[in-house]
C-alpha cells in the first residue's frame, strides 16, 4: 500500500488561518456555471447532494456572498441489491487495508420543481456541442441526455423544452458566468481505452465551431465571463496508477528478472515483437479498468504465473460498435495530449475574441502533478490515486478537495484579473471533515450528521483502530505541534 501523509502546520496561527471569516466581495450578484461533470460535481461515479454541496460553482457562490445559488440536487441512499441507481465509490477500510468500493448509491432529484433554471448547469457527459445543441433531452438516452433531463429539464413537455444550457443561463441574466467546456471532448479515449477521431475524440474544427457558439451566446454587456481550459487528461490517476509492468501483488513492487522490469502483454505487435501478444512498449498507459483482469492473470507472462494472454486494446467497429479496452499505446497518448493543446489554443483565442478571460487549469494541474498543491498551513495535496487528495475514488473526477482547488483558482483569478476582493475559499471545510456518508436505518443520508457526517476525531479513531497498515496520517491540533497517528 502506498504511504499516505498530510503535512500540517506546526503553529496555531497557521491553523487558525483556515478559519477566518471570509470578506465577501460585492462585485457580483448573480453567478451561473456552464460545463460538464466537473462543473456538476460528479465524484466517485455518482452525482449526489453530499458532493454537489461542495461543487466548485457552489463554493465560488458562497465565497462571493451569493446566497441564492440553486443546483439540481440528487439524494443519496444506502446500497441495495440489485442497485437502483449508480453506485457511489469511496474508501473502504478493512483489516488495515484501504480499498475502493461502493459505499452508497445515487437516489432521486430533490428540487426538480424549481420554477427557474438552476444556477449550476453542469451536465454529466456533456461535450462542448451539448451546451448549445442539446435543446430537448431524452431521459432514456445517452449520459448527456439523461443528465440533461435532470439539469436542464428540457425534455419533451418539460418546463424548459427547446432551451439549451446557454439559453437557460441567459434567462438568469448573470453578471458572472464560468464556462468549463472541453474536458469531456478529450476524455473519451481515456475511459474507453481507444482514441478515434470523431468517435471518442471531438475533431478540432467541430470543437472550435461549438465553443464559438457558446462564447458568443453568453457574452453580454456588463457580464464577466471566465473560461477554464482543459487539463492533461493523460495525467489523471485513472491512467497513471497501474504501471505497465508486472507487479508483485504482495509487495506492490515491480517484479525484476535479471535486474529488469517485465512489461505487461498487449495485443499489438511492435518493432521488436512480430507476433502478438507482445510486451507493452515504453510510454503505454494502463487504465484502472485493468485491475480485475490483471488479478485473473491477463497481461502477465506464463513464466510469472499469468495466462500469457494480452490485456484488451479498444477498437471501433463501424457504424456504432465501440469495443472498450484498458490500454493507451504511445501513439494514442500523443494524440490525446496534442488534442488538449489544440483545444486549449482555441479556448484562449475564442475567449479573448469575446471579452472573456481564462483560468489556465492546464498549467496549474501540471504543476500539481509535478510538485503537489499547497493548500495552506503546510498541507500539500497531490494527483496520486486515493492518497493524494485531489481525485475521487473513480480516478477521473475531482474529490471535494479537488473542487475546492478549482474554486480557489477561480476566486484567485477574479481577484487578480477582474478586481474582485474576495477571500479564498476555506479549505478547512473539506480538509477536516472527511467525505464519508452516514446512512440512517431508513436508507438515506442523515442530514443532521453534519456536512459529511464524519468528524476529524472519528476519522482519527478509525485510522488508529485499523491494525497494522503501511500508511500514516497527520492531524494538526490547535495551539500545538501536529499530532501524528501512525501504525508500524
Amino acid at each position: 500500500m502506498k504511504r499516505m501523509g498530510f503535512r500540517a502546520a506546526t503553529g496555531a496561527a497557521l491553523l487558525l488561518a483556515f478559519f477566518v471569516s471570509p470578506l465577501h466581495s460585492q462585485t457580483f450578484h448573480k453567478y451561473v456555471a456552464l460545463g460538464d461533470s466537473l462543473t456538476a460535481a460528479f465524484e466517485g461515479g455518482c452525482l449526489v447532494e453530499r458532493h454537489q454541496q461542495r461543487s466548485y460553482p457552489k463554493l465560488v457562490a458562497d465565497t462571493l456572498g451569493i446566497a441564492d445559488f440553486q443546483q439540481p440536487l440528487v439524494s443519496e441512499k444506502a446500497l441495495t441489491s440489485p442497485l437502483t441507481g449508480p453506485a457511489c465509490l469511496g474508501a473502504v477500510v478493512a483489516g488495515g487495508t484501504i480499498t475502493v468500493g461502493a459505499v452508497s448509491q445515487q437516489g432521486t432529484p430533490k428540487n426538480a420543481t424549481l420554477a427557474r433554471p438552476y444556477d449550476n448547469l453542469g451536465i454529466v457527459g456533456a461535450n462542448a456541442a451539448d451546451l448549445v445543441d442539446l435543446k430537448v433531452s431524452n431521459p432514456t438516452g445517452n449520459t448527456a441526455n439523461r443528465f440533461g433531463a435532470l439539469v436542464l429539464r428540457n425534455f419533451t413537455g418539460g418546463p424548459f423544452e427547446g432551451r439549451s444550457a446557454v439559453d437557460e443561463a441567459n434567462l438568469l441574466s448573470p453578471d458572472l458566468l464560468t464556462v468549463w467546456a472541453g474536458p469531456r471532448d478529450v476524455l473519451g479515449p481515456v475511459v474507453t481505452g481507444v482514441a478515434i477521431e470523431g468517435v471518442t475524440l471531438t475533431p478540432v474544427a467541430l470543437f472550435e465551431s461549438k465553443y464559438t457558439q457558446i462564447m458568443t451566446g453568453v457574452s453580454a454587456a456588463g457580464r464577466t465571463v471566465v473560461a477554464l481550459n482543459v487539463p492533461d487528461v493523460a495525467s489523471i490517476p485513472f491512467v497513471n496508477t497501474i504501471p505497465p509492468v508486472v507487479v508483485n501483488p504482495a509487495t506492490r513492487q515491480p517484479v525484476l528478472v535479471g535486474g529488469n522490469t517485465v512489461p505487461l502483454l498487449g495485443p499489438r505487435t511492435t518493432s521488436t515483437c512480430s507476433t502478438a501478444p507482445c510486451p507493452l512498449p515504453t510510454g503505454t498507459l494502463v487504465t484502472l479498468g485493468a485491475s480485475p483482469l490483471l488479478a485473473s492473470g491477463l497481461g502477465i507472462p506464463t513464466s510469472l504465473g499469468g495466462t500469457g494472454q494480452p490485456l484488451p486494446d479498444g477498437s471501433f467497429s463501424p457504424p456504432a460498435t465501440l469495443n472498450e479496452g484498458v490500454l493507451l499505446y504511445p501513439d494514442e497518448v500523443a494524440l490525446i495530449q496534442q488534442r488538449v493543446v489544440d483545444l486549449n489554443a482555441r479556448i484562449a483565442s475564442i475567449a479573448a475574441a469575446n471579452g472573456a478571460t481564462v483560468v489556465d487549469i492546464h498549467s496549474i494541474f501540471n504543476d500539481i502533478v509535478d510538485h503537489g498543491y499547497e493548500a495552506g498551513g503546510g498541507i500539500v495535496l497531490t494527483a496520486d490515486f486515493l492518497t493524494g487528495g485531489i481525485f475521487s475514488a473513480d480516478g477521473v473526477h475531482a474529490s471535494n478537495l479537488g473542487y475546492f482547488w478549482v474554486a480557489t483558482e477561480i476566486i484567485r483569478h477574479l481577484n487578480d484579473v477582474e478586481g474582485a476582493d474576495a477571500e479564498l475559499p476555506d479549505f478547512a471545510q473539506a480538509l477536516f471533515e472527511p467525505d464519508v456518508p452516514v446512512i440512517t436505518a431508513t436508507g438515506v443520508v442523515d442530514p443532521a450528521a453534519g456536512p459529511f457526517g464524519f468528524s476529524a476525531a472519528m476519522w482519527k479513531d478509525l485510522v488508529a483502530s485499523t491494525g497494522p497498515a503501511d500508511f500514516e496520517t497527520v492531524f494538526p491540533g490547535p495551539g500545538k505541534r501536529a499530532k501524528k497517528l501512525s501504525r508500524p
